[in-house]
């Protein structure tokens, strides 16, 4: 079982695996060219529901999201190995860390246990040392959010290195402390509606699609009309009562459906 000596327990009703790779692409069908619709970020656990020919159909612990992942990308917990309960949530873009004195990077949204003195933590038996020391999250969302402009966009990707819209809002919410669902659409059903002539605050999300019913975008407002969302890339544009104007192709792209709160701004 790839990056271990143990395999997944066929007796436990519950098999438990935790993502010691960077990160694990999630597909939508259990092959190489099914779409990848979300991924696994170092140190986040699943549920594995299935298993089919070297995959394995799970359940990310985050966000409930299901998908397919090679069964060699996760390591398997055992009723020894519980679920860490207090743990770090990495803020900056990326850090680094040794392991094996192999380097690994660690992108934005990996979930670590609290450290030691010298900066190291074990996970299923594996010991990580980080290369420097991490930062506390910072619990500003805009703040937080211009730290991922210009990544490139990437569709079911969750990480500075390639990203998607709703992953883009997810990862912001996820650093600042704040769980959302993985999709769009799903995000559109939370938090506080924001009525038209409310005041908008920054941190506020902002929908768009052909109507409410059909969410496809979301991005995060970061005051004075302008909105950071990933399109082609994380980018900032004007928004307004339409819908976000790119300042680039001089032109509407997405129109304005609905406008939520769901979380305390700062």
């Amino acid at each position: 079982m790839g990056q271990g000596d143990s395999t997944f327990d066929k007796t436990l009703s519950m098999n438990q695996g935790i993502c010691l790779l960077s990160q694990v692409p999630m597909r939508k069908e259990p092959n190489h060219r099914s779409e990848q619709i979300s991924q696994l970020l170092f140190g986040e656990t699943a549920t594995i529901l299935q298993e089919q020919d070297g995959w394995l159909k799970i359940e990310s612990h985050f966000d409930s999201y299901p998908g397919w992942i090679e069964e060699y990308s996760i390591n398997p917990l055992t009723r020894f190995q519980p679920e860490v309960k207090k743990k770090i949530i990495l803020a900056e873009p990326f850090t680094t860390a040794l392991s094996n004195d192999h380097p690994i990077i660690l992108p934005a949204g990996s979930e670590l246990p609290l450290l030691n003195d010298e900066l190291s933590f074990t996970i299923a038996n594996r010991m990580f040392k980080l290369h420097n020391a991490i930062s506390e999250p910072h619990f500003s969302i805009s703040t937080t959010a211009l730290k991922f402009l210009h990544a490139p966009y990437l569709w079911g990707g969750r990480t500075v290195f390639g990203i998607d819209c709703s992953g883009f809002v997810q990862l912001v919410y996820k650093i600042a402390g704040t769980r959302l669902q993985r999709d769009a659409k799903a995000q559109a059903s939370v938090g506080e509606l924001i009525r038209s002539g409310a005041e908008i605050l920054q941190g506020d999300l902002f929908f768009f699609g052909t109507d409410p019913e059909k969410i496809s975008h979301v991005g995060i407002y970061l005051g004075n009309n302008r909105i950071i969302h990933a399109s082609k890339s994380v980018r900032i544009d004007t928004i307004d009562d339409k819908g976000i104007f790119n300042t680039d192709l001089r032109k509407y792209t997405h129109q304005l459906q609905l406008i939520r709160r769901v979380a305390k701004i700062s």
